[in-house]
């Protein structure tokens, strides 16, 4: 123990003598430091006495901020000078052209749009063109993007030689993200092309369907057999003319006939009034049956089936309608509807064999032959609940929608505003340096005569940096 306790006294002993050495060689390497200048010394000396008479938090403050996303760098331009037009236009599915590629869109504003399957997304995804060809049936609504083109190329397909064509086309109530992407890519671009294209060989080479008549009205005369009857429409001149039908064309109160599972001559009776659109046939050996009807419509009319009008050939009978002054036809554009008629006619053929003779047959069929039986008729289809159209009276001609013409929609390319997504967002926060926080002892910026050159110009050039405005406290 005693030891330990002698050892001890020799270590602090020791370490005293290095703190004094320590210190002396510290004091001889201070130097004298000249004085800094600070910029409150420089103030008058009535500001010597500066009180904080209020030290309070500022209260919360809010405010709206916008946050800019910025997207890809977009730029759409559409040939001769026309680009694509950003805003979104409602219309619905007219026609398919092709069972798996070019069809129509009707905007009752913008008129006729062509559009292939290969541009649609429905609702987020787009898929391949069998699936969205199921998915996507006549009449349904869309919502799109278009561009226009115009020239003399497409006199023939309207008077104003425009023809407007879909870059994307999409179901649901918001655009898909990746729309904006898919339509600025140049094979894309390309393909597009290729599709108006192929549409325009179609309208050359004279494929689409001639509608004789359209929605002429007439009477159901009888029935072949369970599925082929004839309708009976008379002229101008009062002359009769036979119109030979199918039930599976036949349009119900907006419902195809089949959809309401009872047989043709129980639900559209003998005596129905109808409207037909029909096509000219020669069926050998059959008398007194010269046009087929394309589509018989009993009832309200529905958005589709309807033929679409072009100027030029051999011109069509539409009663019901204000066709302009010169020489205009309705066409069905359907490539595979001809084929399907062709069919129904060489069924006809083969009923009515080497006689030629129509025949009908009145088994279980039903009849109209009053104005009450008329009314009882139509009201099992709910036809006098439904709310009358206000813009229509019965026997006004109608203004034909369905044609290419030029709108008034202000077209162009996409611009930097469309290339960043915009959002709003609130930010609450506490400041001294706002008015409101000045009853609390906030700050505010102290006003001071200013020479300084503009974006630090006389910086750049040597001069020295005047003195910025310097924050004091507010007084009271």
């Amino acid at each position: 123990m005693v030891a330990r306790r002698g050892r001890a006294k020799a270590n602090g002993a020791t370490a005293k003598k290095v703190v004094e050495e320590v210190l002396e060689v510290q004091e001889e390497e201070m130097e004298e430091m000249d004085e800094i200048e600070l910029s409150s010394d420089e103030e008058d000396d009535q500001d010597d006495d500066v009180a904080l008479i209020v030290l309070k938090r500022p209260p919360v403050t809010e405010r709206v901020v916008q946050e800019v996303e910025i997207t890809e760098d977009i730029e759409i331009t559409g040939s001769g000078g026309t680009g694509a037009n950003l805003k979104e236009k409602k219309g619905y599915v007219k026609e398919f052209i092709e069972s798996e590629g070019l069809a129509m869109i009707l905007s009752k504003d913008y008129g006729l749009v062509l559009f292939h399957l290969s541009s649609v997304w429905l609702q987020e995804t787009q898929l391949d063109l069998q699936t969205t060809r199921k998915r996507l049936s006549p009449g349904m609504e869309v919502t799109f993007y278009d561009r226009s083109f115009k020239g003399e190329e497409y006199k023939d397909l309207s008077d104003d030689k425009v023809i407007h064509q879909a870059v994307a086309v999409w179901t649901g109530e918001t655009r898909p993200d990746t729309v904006l992407r898919k339509i600025t890519d140049e094979e894309y671009k390309k393909t597009l092309e290729e599709h108006r294209s192929t549409f325009m060989l179609y309208l050359r080479g004279e494929v689409f369907l001639r509608a004789a008549f359209v929605r002429v009205k007439g009477d159901v005369a009888g029935y072949i057999n369970d599925k082929m009857g004839i309708i009976e429409y008379k002229d101008e001149k009062e002359k009769k003319i036979n119109i030979f039908f199918h039930v599976d064309d036949v349009k119900l109160f907006k419902k195809d006939l089949r959809e309401h599972g009872r047989p043709a001559k129980s639900i559209l009776p003998v005596g129905s009034p109808v409207s037909v659109d029909a096509r000219r046939v020669h069926v050998v050996g059959v008398k007194n049956v010269e046009y087929q009807a394309i589509c018989v419509i009993a009832g309200s009319w529905p958005l589709t089936p309807h033929p679409t009008l072009m100027p030029g050939g051999q011109g069509s009978i539409a009663p019901a309608y204000e066709i302009p002054a010169g020489n205009y036809t309705f066409y069905y554009m359907e490539l595979a509807l001809e084929g399907r008629l062709t069919r129904k006619v060489q069924d006809l053929k083969d009923l009515l064999g080497k006689r030629g003779q129509i025949h009908y047959d009145w088994n279980n069929v039903e009849y109209i032959q009053s104005k009450e039986q008329l009314i009882q008729w139509r009201r099992q289809f709910g036809a006098y609940k439904r709310k009358a159209n206000a813009n229509f009276t019965p026997g006004q001609k109608r203004e034909v929608l369905d044609v290419f013409k030029t709108s008034e929609a202000y077209e162009e390319d996409i611009k930097e505003e469309n290339k960043s997504k915009i959002t709003n967002k609130v930010l609450s926060e506490r400041t001294w340096y706002t008015p409101s926080a000045w009853e609390h002892g906030g700050l505010r910026l102290k006003e001071e005569v200013k020479d300084e050159a503009l974006d630090g110009i006389g910086a750049a050039a040597g001069e020295p940096l005047k003195k910025k405005p310097k924050a004091e406290p507010m007084s009271h």
